[in-house]
């Protein structure tokens, strides 16, 4: 009876177009809005300047920083407890200025350590020298 007309019904289709529309619309949303972090490689050469301001007559402060991590005091080299007296001295004085030298063969945490230190020594004015 009833059973003659199963045999002949179609059975269901999976169909996958709208499955795959919608993970191709996740994908470029996905995309679209995704922030991507920029990773710089620590070995990055500095870059020159073409202009610079010239300072007063007077000789500034210098710290300069080795390949190898040392500290050079106005070419003289000093260690860290010296250096951070030095530093509270200069912050302590009228001038309170200082420029940073760094080769550019120095690692990038030498670098930041002096800077940290400058700004704990409380110094008013940091720059940082470059090549021309």
């Amino acid at each position: 009876m009833d059973i003659s007309r199963n045999k002949h019904r179609r059975k269901g289709e999976v169909n996958i177009v709208p499955l795959v529309d919608v993970f191709t619309a996740l994908i470029f949303f996905f995309l679209l809005t995704m922030q991507f972090k920029n990773i710089y490689a620590v070995d990055i050469t500095p870059p020159t300047m073409q202009s610079s301001e010239s300072a007063d007559n007077q000789l500034p402060n210098i710290l300069a920083i080795s390949k190898d991590g040392k500290y050079l005091f106005n070419a003289k080299e000093i260690d860290d407890a010296s250096l951070a007296q030095k530093l509270k001295d200069i912050a302590a004085s009228s001038d309170s200025s200082l420029v940073l030298l760094a080769d550019e063969q120095t690692p990038l945490h030498f670098v930041t350590s002096a800077i940290d230190k400058v700004k704990l020594a409380k110094i008013k004015k940091l720059s940082l020298q470059t090549n021309k």
